[in-house]
């Protein structure tokens, strides 16, 4: 993973590390210089999340240099200490995404998965690069929160907060970065020399004698042999494909999510003011509406937590809505799958527009891609033309098919969806 690094104020940062989780926890500096040699990096920093610790490792031949801030470090720790709002309330975040525009116009990406790092979950690139990345790991599913630059709102994640990279790293009370040492890369010890030690040591072998000579050197060549599997193992490990979780398991069967988004529609015209889209996701469903001839008062006054644009002439409000999801099932051919739908929604006038979604394996923790996906992926987006959400749900209620987001806008229906086959 290519090292960036960029300069806000005085201090130099580093995007780009490679994380690995630490398991020894009285000996976390010493198990993530051993696991540097492992790897033949020669900086590192150390992070601690909770009860999470993790080491993140560069090579100053990539052009890190020792001193330099790690950004994905500093972002993760303030989002540990802040936590991050979803489900309707603020509070801790073990699972997130994050995309952030950074100064210098390019782009940091972060994946934080059980409050740990991926092994690639760190990176720096264009807005394209970085966007396709969070678009990949979104659909696999299971994240509490999705932090990004405001500019990503209207792109339909759920639970997603706007936060821009400044507001994520600390600043002293006149506006300065508050630094700490921790965030700093670290060089690798170098090793004291041992020269007295093998003085020593000469002396005594000569006067033991030879044989004991050769039980020592038998005894060092075990341990470069006893060493060379371990590295041997950890590689192995490190190159180990990665399985994709089956995404349509996390998500709520499609005649359960319309009912739901349908029952939840409530705010039509509050105090006067008019309804531009309603959105309803497995997670939350969102109102925008316009002023009209009302007024904000008026609007607070039926809906006492919707948030205004500067303006006053827009708002808008969230809510959690919480959805039974049920195991994985065992998915269909596209053939078997596909034609039922498309057959039922012709003979009711309803068309469906299908596009190829597949998505790329991801990278495993060397870089190399893990196995791809053993089904294919197909989104969809329907036009209700009139008839109830619940009644176009029921014909999708078949095996692999999962709706995104219902949207209401201008009183049609719309749905969003995708289609998992085999």
């Amino acid at each position: 993973m290519a090292i960036h690094i960029l300069q806000i104020e005085k201090h130099r940062f580093v995007c780009g590390l490679f994380w690995q989780s630490l398991s020894r926890p009285r000996e976390l500096a010493k198990e993530a210089r051993e696991l540097a040699r492992k790897i033949e990096s020669d900086l590192l920093v150390l992070r601690t999340d909770h009860s999470t610790a993790q080491a993140g490792f560069a090579h100053s031949s990539e052009g890190a240099r020792r001193g330099m801030f790690s950004l994905g470090a500093i972002v993760s720790k303030t989002l540990a200490i802040e936590g991050a709002f979803y489900d309707g309330e603020k509070q801790r975040v073990h699972n997130w995404l994050a995309a952030l525009k950074l100064p210098d116009g390019k782009w940091a990406y972060f994946a934080v998965r059980d409050a740990n790092f991926l092994p690639n979950g760190d990176f720096a690139g264009t807005k394209e690069e970085v966007l396709e990345r969070l678009h990949g790991d979104y659909g696999l599913g299971g994240w509490n929160v999705v932090i990004g630059d405001e500019e990503l709102a209207d792109y339909g994640f759920h639970n997603f907060e706007a936060r821009s990279i400044e507001s994520l790293i600390p600043h002293r009370k006149d506006g300065r970065i508050r630094p700490h040492r921790w965030w700093g890369l670290q060089p690798l010890r170098r090793r004291r020399p041992r020269w007295p030690i093998a003085v020593a040591a000469a002396l005594a072998l000569a006067a033991i004698g030879g044989g004991l000579y050769w039980q020592h050197q038998k005894r060092l060549k075990a341990e470069r042999e006893l060493d060379a599997a371990i590295a041997a193992a950890r590689q192995k490990m490190l190159a180990a494909p990665t399985v994709q979780p089956p995404p349509w398991g996390a998500k709520p069967a499609p005649l359960r999510t319309a009912q739901a988004c349908v029952e939840r529609l409530a705010h039509l015209a509050p105090g006067g003011w008019l309804l531009d889209t309603y959105v309803c996701t497995g997670d939350q469903v969102r109102y925008t509406w316009s002023r009209q001839a009302s007024t904000v008062a008026m609007l607070q006054a039926q809906v006492p937590k919707a948030e205004f644009d500067l303006s006053g002439e827009k708002a808008s409000h969230a809510e959690p809505l919480k959805l039974e999801r049920n195991a994985a099932e065992a998915l269909l051919a596209r053939k078997e799958l596909m034609e039922p739908i498309l057959s039922r929604l012709q003979l009711m006038g309803v068309p469906l527009m299908l596009a190829n979604a597949a998505q790329k394996a991801a990278p495993n923790a060397v870089g190399q891609g893990a196995p791809p996906p053993e089904w294919q992926t197909y989104a969809f987006k329907i036009d209700t033309v009139g008839l109830a959400p619940v009644t176009v749900a029921a014909v999708l209620e078949r095996p692999g098919v999962r709706i995104d987001q219902l949207i209401f806008r201008g009183g049609r229906w719309s749905i969003e969806g995708v289609m998992y086959v085999k």
